[in-house]
Formats: structure tokens, sequence, C-alpha cells
């Protein structure tokens, strides 16, 4: 058997650089593990990538790295991540994006390396703390579910209290159907409602065990949503998880998008029905206030469900929504006539009251009180916010969401790259950011910049080891209508997308970018597909996302159209795909509030906004669809564009400059 590398290497002193790289030789420790079940090429853009990971966290530095699909990224960064966080005794950290990859590094990769790094380490899968099962409060909501819950939660929380019994780190994943929203939100380890050395259940606690072990941990891995839910929180004087010296934030293309949204406001009629459900239900007198038949707290509960409905109704018409519309921004601060703030300071108030009424006498119900009584304040300072515009440099709207079509307000900043360059890269010693597409035509400057890493970052384009210019194929379209004639584009993307998909009998994925387009081909193609013996799957008719592409891995002859979660991370290998139809190029709705905003903002600046951001985010939109196709050194198969722009276009260039070579060719609809 080949011996793994030594334990002692990782602290004798030799460079961080030369041990990663030393891993990854044909005669190291991963290239003489191959076998029957295990197979290693080595290959050189991992090798640099590990050193380049290994000299940011030497020096203490950023680094943006892009990798092509191939390179084998997740164990480049790892190896010399862990190996630094050994030598240094220092926490460190691995953020993503997708669950899938989350799972494929706590179940694959980082058991390898347990194996075969030669250094002992702990990892531990990070998650956020309301994920987590509260035994204090799950035992007060089974004593008391009768008048605190309506019957279908009741029948939840004893599922729950079964389950409790069995489970073995009492997070919510682990439960085989995920309970109602209500019933976990009543047994969670939530956020201000937190007993600490009190709690009788302390020994037991499912939260401070998972402390403990990211206390204890080299390694956290976490995913982006709690990664900057934590900045905010970090930005308000609090935190959740623990510090680190080190954060390689792998699928980094969405890192602006996700930073933009935990950075906002977000409020919806359905928070504050959540939250008003708990304190109090006046059809049914049910709820935390009727328990203690807090006469007057529940009055004020009562007259806040009122005010919210008119609230949101009188947002919505100062804002111009009409019925028929999806957003529409708010330019100004609204001037509405509304009681909630002050029926939210109200019954804070009254909460309070009840707590100091309850002191010594019935600490659960103290403690939940304070939970909610937080939860009052931070939807009063979210509204007031709102309605003031109190947030700077943010820009704000509305929209209607969900199967109700609800009004939700909005916010988020309008750049990043000044709150991420304090808060991230000026807070940590080491930030890494890869991903597969990062670079337009070939540079890194642009998503740099974007993310305010600053220009001390290292940049590295290592490209990937597939050889496209075999394995695939590239068939423009060099006839299409301009997609702004709808109805020309339209029936030009219904030929197009038969023509392909009966080519390659199914196998097939098209993306849209316009749900409208996707629902319209769809129902002028299922029929002629199904006379060919296919099976159309269409996101957003019946089946849900995960279902879709379950089905279509495993079965012959389905085409499957895709909106915008389909144009990233969705990894189908092998002859199962064998054909990706781009059907415009994914240019941003330029009337979406924060696209809008910032295209105002380089203007005002005397950029060129088109050239400047709507350009580089089409291309890297673009590249990620494209990559859905070569997963590994086997695939084959073609990529088709039905947007003739990227031949007659100026801009078409920068769309080629920024793919591999491949062969080209061009055909009549």
């Amino acid at each position: 058997m080949i011996a793994p590398m030594q334990e002692g290497a990782a602290a004798a002193g030799q460079p961080l650089r030369d041990l990663a790289s030393g891993f990854f030789r044909a005669d190291g420790a991963l290239g003489q593990l191959s076998g029957a079940d295990f197979a290693y090429e080595t290959r050189p853009q991992q090798v640099e990538m590990a050193c380049a990971v290994a000299d940011a966290l030497e020096t203490e530095s950023h680094l943006m790295v892009e990798a092509g699909t191939g390179v084998g990224k997740s164990l480049a960064y790892l190896a010399p991540l862990i190996l630094h966080a050994r030598r240094t005794a220092k926490r460190v950290m691995v953020s993503t994006h997708t669950i899938s990859l989350q799972e494929q590094l706590v179940g694959k990769d980082l058991p390898l390396l347990q194996a075969r790094l030669g250094v002992a380490f702990r990892a531990v899968l990070v998650k956020g703390r309301a994920n987590y099962l509260c035994r204090r409060r799950l035992a007060r909501a089974h004593r008391h579910q009768g008048e605190l819950f309506p019957d279908a939660v009741a029948r939840d929380l004893e599922r729950i209290r079964a389950w409790a019994d069995s489970t073995g780190d009492g997070s919510v994943q682990e439960m085989s159907r995920p309970p109602l929203p209500e019933a976990w939100s009543a047994v969670c380890a939530e956020h201000g409602n937190c007993l600490g050395g009190k709690c009788p259940e302390r020994a037991r606690c499912f939260l401070q065990r998972a402390r403990a072990r990211m206390q204890d941990a080299d390694l956290l891995v976490a995913n982006h949503h709690l990664l900057f839910s934590d900045l905010a929180l970090r930005i308000q004087g609090a935190n959740f998880l623990p510090d680190v010296t080190a954060v390689v934030m792998d699928e980094a293309h969405t890192v602006e998008d996700t930073a933009s949204e935990h950075l906002g406001i977000r409020l919806s009629p359905y928070a504050f029905e959540h939250f008003l459900r708990r304190l109090y239900i006046p059809e049914t007198g049910k709820g935390l206030l009727g328990y203690l038949r807090a006469g007057p707290a529940a009055r004020t509960a009562g007259r806040l469900w009122e005010a919210v409905a008119d609230l949101f109704h009188a947002v919505t018409k100062a804002a111009g929504l009409s019925a028929h519309e999806g957003t529409r921004t708010v330019p100004h601060p609204l001037e509405v006539e509304t009681e909630v703030p002050e029926l939210l300071r109200e019954l804070s108030s009254r909460l309070g009251t009840l707590i100091e009424e309850l002191e010594g006498r019935d600490e659960d119900t103290r403690s939940e009180l304070k939970g909610l009584r937080g939860q009052a304040a931070a939807l009063r300072g979210m509204l007031e916010a709102y309605l003031g515009q109190l947030e700077p440099d943010h820009v704000y709207w509305i929209s209607r969401e969900g199967r109700r079509r609800q009004p939700v307000l909005h916010s988020a900043p309008i750049e990043v790259a000044p709150i991420l360059s304090n808060s991230l890269f000026g807070a940590l010693r080491s930030v890494i950011l890869t991903s597969a597409t990062l670079a337009v035509g070939g540079r890194l400057e642009y998503c740099r910049d974007r993310l305010g890493a600053g220009a001390d970052c290292a940049l590295r384009c290592l490209g990937s080891p597939f050889d496209h210019a075999r394995q695939m194929r590239l068939h423009v379209a060099t006839n299409a209508p301009d997609p702004k004639d709808k109805e020309a584009f339209a029936d030009a993307v219904a030929r197009g997308v038969l023509r392909w998909s009966l080519k390659t009998k199914g196998q097939a994925f098209a993306l849209f970018t316009s749900e409208e387009l996707l629902r319209r081909t769809a129902g002028t193609l299922r029929a002629p597909l199904e006379e060919a013996g296919l099976t159309l799957l269409a996101q957003g008719q019946g089946m849900a996302r995960r279902a879709m592409l379950e089905t279509f891995r495993t079965n012959e002859g389905f085409v499957l159209f895709g909106l915008d979660s389909f144009w990233m991370g969705v990894d189908v290998r092998g002859e199962a795909l064998s054909n990706v139809i781009l059907t415009r190029l994914p240019f941003a709705v330029p009337d979406h509030p924060v696209v809008a905003a910032r295209l105002r903002r380089i203007k005002e600046r005397g950029g060129d906004p088109f050239r400047e951001y709507s350009l580089p985010e089409a291309v890297l939109k673009f590249r990620q669809g494209f990559g859905r196709l070569i997963r590994s050194q086997t695939d084959e198969g073609i990529v088709v564009v039905l947007d003739s722009r990227l031949l007659t276009k100026w801009y078409g260039r920068v769309f080629f400059q920024s793919l591999p070579e491949c062969p080209v060719d061009t055909f009549e609809l």
C-alpha cells in the first residue's frame, strides 16, 4: 500500500506550495492511489491552481482563479487550505452556492483527503441556527399545543416529537418529510430565544453541539447564503459563525447577487403573518397571547393584522404597481399612512411588560416573548427603512410574487463592491474566489472590480483540460429574426428547437431567458415532439426542478426546457445530455430595478452601461449555459445558438473570445 503524506510534513517548514503540488504529482499520495475504483490523472491546471491557492494563503493575500470544468478545483483548493489550517492552527472556511457541491465536498472530496493528505483534520458542515431543533421549545410546544396551534400544526409537532428521539444532529434536513414552516418555527433554535446556561436541555442541545463542533473544526463548509447572512450580522455587531482567517468561495460567479440579496431588505405579507400567527390569531384565539390571556397585547396584535393588510394595499397603490405588473421601482420615499410601525412599537412595549411580569415564574414563555419582541423590532426597522428609504445607496422596488401574487417590498445595494471591500476582503487575511466562469474575453478584472477584491488581488485564468475541439461542435443560426420582433423570433425559436431536438433524438436542454417564450415554445412543440417519440419536460409546468433533472438523467428521449436555474449548477454527464440549445443571448432585462440602477450608476459616472455591465454579465451567463454540455473527458455533443446576433453584431466576438476553441458551423433556420 502506498503510504500517505507524512503528518510531520505539514509543520516541517516546507513551503506550502511544495506540499500542495507534491500531493498532486503522479508519484504523490493522490497519483499513486489510482486503481480499479479510482482513476487519477495529473492535470497541470490543477497543480497550478493548488500552488496559487497555497501562495495566497502563505502571503495572506487575495486570489481570483478561473478553472474550467474538469480541472478538479475542489481538491486543488482543499488540499492547501487544510494544510494551511493545520500548520497555523487557524480555522478556515469553504463556501459554495449549491447544495450539490456541498454534498460533493462532504461526501467525496473530504473523505478522500482524510485518507490521503497525511494530516488529521476536522471538517464540519455548517448550517444556520434555525435549522436545529430546540428540545426545550419542543417540550413547551407539546405541553401547550392545544392552546397555541391549529390542528395541522399540532399534528406536525407530534411528528417532530417522534423524530427527535432518533435524530443524529437535530437538523431539519434529517426529516424524511419537511414539517410545516409554522410548526418548525415553534421548535427551532431561533435567534433571541435561548436560555443559555439556564436551559434545562443545555447538555443535550443540538445547537450547542453544532457550535462546539464548529469551534473545534479546522475547516468549515458553509454556503454563500449563510456566509452573507453572518456578514450582515457582523456589520451590526453580532455573528453566528466563528471567526476564520481564510475563506475559499467556490461558484464565485454567484457572489454579487447573493451578497446583494442578503445585504438588502425583503418584507412580505407572509413575514408579518408568520410573526402574528405565533402571537395571536383573532379568529380562533390561539397563539401565545391567547394562552397568557393577555388581553391588551392580544388586542394590539388583532389591530396589527388589519393594519398590515391595509399597509400592503396602500404601498402597492402609492408605488403605482398595477394588478398585472410584476415589478415596479420605487424611486422616492413613499408617503403612506399606516399604523403598522406604531402598533409594532406598542406591541413591543406590551410584550416587555409581560416579560417583566413572568420573571421568575415562567422562563420558557419569557424566552418566547423575548424572541418575538426582537422580531417585532426587526420588522419595524425594515419597514421604516423601506418607507423612508433610509439605507444609503440602495435601490427600492415592489414586486408580486408567489401563487397568490402577494406584493413584496425589496431593497438592495446598487453596488456590493464598497461593502465587500471592507467587510469581507478587508476583514479576512485571505479570500480566494473560484469558478469555471469568471472571465470575460479571457480577463478577470470585471469580476474582481464588481466584487471589490482590490487591485492587489492576484488573477489566474487556467482554462480546462477538456479537448473541446474534439468533443463538441458549436452551431449558430445565421438568419434568426431580431429578438425585438417577438412574434417572428418565437416562431424561429420553435423551428430551431424542434429541428435540433429531432436531430439528436432528444437528450437536449433548451435554455430560455424568458418564461413567456418558454411557455409559448412548449405549447407549440409538445405535440410535434410527442409524435416523434420524444417527451417534453418544461420548467414551471408541474414537475419540481430536481425531479425534472432526475427524470431527464435516467431516461432516453427527453427534451428539457429550462430557465435561469438550469443555466448553471446542473451536472449531467455522459450520453444523457448530448445537445444544449441556447435560445437567446442572455442579456439581463434592463428594466429590473437592480439592473437598471447599476446601468444608471455607470452612466452617471460617464461610462458605457452596455460595454461595462450588460455585455460582460451576458457573456458570463452564456458561458454557464455553454458549459452544461462537456462535464467529463468522455462527453461529446453539440451546442446550438438560435440568436444570430452572435454573428451579426460587433459584440459577438466578445462571446467567441470567452469560449474554448471548438469547431463552429452555421445554419439557416
